[in-house]
Formats: structure tokens, sequence, C-alpha cells
């Protein structure tokens, strides 16, 4: 995956509309890679974004990868395309690593696909159920499923897949009809056709390598407690740190190994040092299916400098949710509290609160409870002092979602407008 190839098979799509393309959009990503029958291209070669690859037709080997800073690769897409004349597959790459896929075709017949009429649906799932015996009905929604000409909803093929009873059937055939579904975007409607957990993950794993790998919105399922505890077996017994992270490494290079966040957590605490935990917990991201508790990855790290680090990574690179909040600082304890407000409370001046107010909230290491930040302020009496401390409160704060509460410290809504404003306009805080 080191080499890099040019593109001169790169063109506009519309000088060749009617001949089979793969066109892949790199939507401005420089991290990615596309290989298409082991030939490298990469966003370097692209035209406008795009790389488009004319005149292929039959079955192609499709891969995307993701290279890290240290140039290592880890698929996040594969699949086998299939080219008929006139169609076109779009591969979108977007800036969180998930992949979307489209097909569109020049032909007459359609544009985009759409399932087929209900005559033509009630016609062939007639002939399926008309069949005697599950070996039959299983044969005939093979062939019905595996035939290129046909394209079905999400709901059509369920009444298809229901008419089989075995559960290993089920599976196969969900995994044929995906090629052929009109609305992949609905395709996890269809795991409730699956009893076992077992079956639900195997077809996941398919749907994931097939098409698409968007790490926080596609359907994934952490593994099973049986298939972690072996993985996490195999971490620990590892003889050192070095082997340790390497086998932890391999875990969560894998694309097909989702966690909960509480899983990742158990096994980057086998591994020692600050520098391996931050590595393996960048690593895992993508394995991750509740990235609504990502913060806890932050309490595997003891130093500030790499809970920064691990936060800036996650804020730039497409894992910060909209409820994302940096949790690396940690509020001042009530001791260290109770004596820093007392030695404000107990200056003569008003002046020399205040300075000794500033000179509270202007330490970097100083980190408060907007209660706290509340209980400092009020022993400022002018508005405008309040004003002032509580704009420069406002980096020090570890609960920012309450930063509102301070606005009953102001009597004038232009006072409360004014703060609103700041953080608004500073901090880009809604």
């Amino acid at each position: 995956m080191k080499k890099f190839f040019g593109i001169g098979v790169a063109v506009l799509l519309a000088v060749f509309a009617h001949s089979q393309s793969l066109r892949v959009s790199f939507n401005g990503n420089r991290d990615f890679q596309l290989m298409v029958d082991g030939k490298t291209y990469n966003y370097d070669g692209s035209v406008n974004n795009d790389v488009v690859i004319n005149s292929l037709s039959g079955q192609h080997d499709v891969s995307v990868y993701k290279i890290n800073k240290r140039g290592k690769s880890k698929r996040l897409y594969s699949s086998t395309v299939s080219l008929s004349p006139g169609e076109e597959v779009h591969l979108t790459i977007n800036n969180n690593g998930s992949i979307s896929r489209e097909e569109t075709s020049s032909g007459a017949a359609y544009g985009y696909r759409t399932p087929m009429s209900p005559t033509s649906f009630d016609a062939v799932y007639r002939n399926v159920n008309n069949q005697w015996g599950q070996s039959a009905k299983m044969s005939e929604a093979r062939d019905a499923l595996n035939n290129s000409s046909y394209y079905f909803s999400t709901d059509q093929v369920r009444q298809i897949v229901e008419l089989i009873n075995s559960e290993a059937n089920r599976v196969e055939l969900l995994k044929l009809s995906y090629d052929n579904i009109t609305d992949q975007a609905n395709f996890y409607q269809l795991y409730d056709l699956l009893r076992s957990q077992v079956s639900r993950n195997e077809l996941d794993n398919y749907v994931r390598n097939y098409s698409y790998g968007d790490p926080y919105n596609s359907y994934r399922v952490a593994m099973n407690d049986v298939t972690f505890n072996q993985l996490y077996q195999n971490v620990w017994n590892q003889r050192n740190t070095w082997q340790k992270l390497s086998a932890a490494t391999s875990v969560f290079n894998t694309s097909t190994n989702y966690f909960s966040v509480s899983q990742v957590v158990q096994i980057i605490s086998l591994v020692t040092g600050e520098n391996n935990r931050l590595q393996l917990a960048k690593l895992s991201l993508d394995n991750i299916v509740d990235p609504e508790n990502v913060n806890q990855l932050f309490d595997l790290l003891s130093t500030q400098s790499a809970k920064e680090n691990l936060d800036y990574y996650i804020r730039n690179n497409g894992y910060a949710g909209v409820n994302y909040e940096y949790p690396g600082h940690t509020a001042m304890t009530d001791v260290e509290f109770n004596n820093l407000y007392d030695n404000i409370r107990k200056k003569w001046l008003p002046f020399t609160k205040y300075n000794a107010a500033v000179d509270a909230f202007s330490s970097s290491n100083n980190y408060f409870t907007t209660q706290q930040v509340h209980q400092i302020i009020a022993l400022l009496s002018s508005e405008n002092n309040r004003l002032d401390l509580a704009k420069l409160a406002f980096d020090n704060i570890v609960d920012k979602q309450n930063f509102r509460q301070l606005y009953d410290l102001f009597e004038s809504q232009a006072s409360k407008d004014e703060l609103d404003n700041y953080i608004r306009t500073n901090y880009n805080y809604q």
C-alpha cells in the first residue's frame, strides 16, 4: 500500500455517459486509497476530487483503505462490483470515513433502480410460495434473489424470506438480496427476521464489508461475551507490554470487530504506557457501537496532554457526536475550592476581590463547576465586573452545558445578551 500510482484514465463522466464506470468521490479527503483489481489510486490522481475508471465490464474487486500518519492502512470497504452496459457505481468517501454507494444506469429502462411492480412481484412471490417443501421454496427464492435483472424493495424481500423457515437459509437469502435491494438504507429492518444474535452479527458483517462503513449510523452490534472474552484473554495472555500492545492493535485493526466502549476500556486497560493507551483509544473509535459513551475513554489516560490529544483527534476526525463534551478536565475539590473562595472573600476592597477572582479564572490549572464559578462571581457587586469574570471563566468550566445558569447574576437584560453573544461568537456555543 506504500506505492502510489497516477491515474491516467480519469476523465469526466459525461464524456462516457454510455460506458460502464466506477466513480469514487474523495470529498477532499487525502487519507484514503482506492484499490481496484490490485491497482492503487489515491486523491492526488483525482480530477475535481473524483476518480473515474471507465470501460469496465463484469466483476471487479474494489477496496477502500484509510491511511494513518504512519502510512499504515486499514480497510474500510471491500466488495465485488458487477457492472452492466451503461451502468455506473458511485462510491463517496465522507469525512468521517463512512462510504456511501449509489448505482445508476443510462439505459432507457431505468435511471435509479426501482423495485419491481406489485404485479411482477406477486408473480415471483407466488412462484416461491407454490413450491412443495422448504427445499424447493429455497431453490426458487435463491434463483429470484440471484437474478441481476430483478430489483426489490426491503418489504418485498421480507415477504420472500418469511417463506423460509431455516435460520441459515434466511441468512443466505438476505446476503444474496442485498445487491438487488433499491432502498439499502432500510436493509437493517430485515435483521429481525433472524432469531439469533450470531446470525445478525454475521449478516451485519457481510453488509459492512460489502457496502458502506459509516462508524456511527449503520446497524452494528458489539460482539457477544463469549467472543469478547476470547479476544480479551488472548491480549491478557501476552507476556509483555509490547506483545499486549501488538495484540490489542490487531484486535482494533480488524474492521469486522465491534465493541461497546466498556469492552474497549477493558482491553486497553491491559496495556501500560500513556502513549500506548492513547494510540489504542484512537484506533478503537472506528469499532465502537455506542459513541455516546466515548467520553469514558478519557478515564484511561492520566495526563492532561494525552486527554487533550484524544479530544483533538475525536473532534477533527468525525467522531464527535451532537452531545459530545470533552470531559478531560476535573473541577477542583471542595477543599481546594473553599480555600480559594475564602481567599477571595476576605479581600477588603472590591477591586482586590476582583483582581483575586481574575487570577483564579486566568489560571490554566484551575477548573470549576458552574456552581463554583457562580459563588465566586457573586462576591462582586459591580455588574460590569461580574460580566468580565463570567466571560473569563468560560474556558475553565467543566460543565459548560450549565453555563447559562450564571445569567441570573445579572440584573440587566443587556448584560445577559452581551454574555450570550460573547459565548456564541467566540466559542460557537449554542
